[in-house]
């Protein structure tokens, strides 16, 4: 199953092949923090580790061990952090991002390990040495010019649950003595057997917006829902699961997606079937998605 990432600025907007999903989600408020903060080594193991205890607390429902673990994932004065790696004006314009986007990853980061809870699976890291990377001048965005180590997690499902075998499970920077959270990319995962060719990454051409379940409103429900689905070669979608989201929010999202359209995929000029994770967001005074 071949894996191609994208980048959507409404679900399928596509930028360097990563989606960057940046839809407002449910607000959460300032997490406790822990009394004391653990601390792992800079190593593939050592963010493994970090990894399956953040899996734990998601598994056990231990909300404020979930939320310190992430708050404690932000880089520490990250617009001087990225002018020093990246330079001046383009470390400000990357902090300026980071920033705007901090509690949105944050979020969209929760709900993944809130998702991976219910499933059994193995946590794979990949690690890219800092001594062993080279400045990349024709993009300087993606890489850094000093030494810093940077590792890739990825889950594998191993049970018969229903949603996707292989998800992103983030991309982090290793900064003062902490793993530090870098993004979130979601990949849209080829599933057709295609003979290989030029990818063309699918677009949404009609996205239809949720109906507004009057129970979650008179409650006062609002937040993000995440979903799992198939967009097929004629564009049509097949909702796969939800991955995470209120059970009030759930079904309504779901009746939208499974009629969302997309301009499918090709590879080599020939339609393929895709999987993906959508976000649909319920606000209380307007849907934004």
């Amino acid at each position: 199953m071949k894996t191609i990432p994208f980048c959507d600025s409404i679900a399928f907007v596509l930028v360097t092949w990563i989606i960057c999903l940046t839809v407002p989600t449910a607000s959460r408020g300032t997490a406790p923090q822990t009394a004391q903060s653990q601390s792992y080594p800079n190593t593939a193991a050592g963010l493994r580790s970090l990894l399956t205890d953040l899996l734990a607390a998601a598994k056990s429902d231990d909300q404020a061990a979930v939320s310190s673990k992430i708050i404690e994932a932000e880089i520490p004065n990250y617009e001087h952090w990225f002018s020093v790696n990246y330079g001046q004006e383009k470390g400000q314009a990357l902090a300026n991002a980071y920033g705007k986007s901090l509690k949105l990853t944050e979020q969209r980061f929760e709900m993944l390990w809130t998702e991976l809870a219910h499933q059994e699976g193995e946590i794979s890291i990949s690690r890219f040495d800092a001594q062993n990377k080279k400045f990349n001048a024709a993009k300087p965005a993606d890489t850094l010019a000093n030494a810093t180590d940077e590792f890739a997690a990825s889950w594998k499902k191993t049970d018969s649950t229903v949603g996707p075998t292989d998800q992103t499970a983030g991309s982090f920077y290793f900064v003062d003595g902490k793993f530090r959270l870098k993004s979130l990319p979601q990949e849209v995962r080829i599933l057709s057997t295609v003979t290989p060719g030029p990818v063309v990454p699918g677009r949404l051409v009609d996205r239809v917006s949720p109906v507004y379940p009057p129970l979650a409103r008179q409650a006062k429900i609002h937040g993000l829902v995440s979903v799992n689905i198939v967009v097929h070669k004629d564009g049509t979608v097949t909702v796969q699961n939800v991955g995470a989201g209120h059970p009030l929010l759930a079904p309504a999202a779901v009746a939208a997606v499974q009629q969302w359209k997309y301009q499918p995929t090709t590879v080599g000029g020939e339609p393929v079937e895709v999987q993906a994770k959508v976000y649909v967001t319920f606000e209380l005074n307007e849907q934004k998605q």
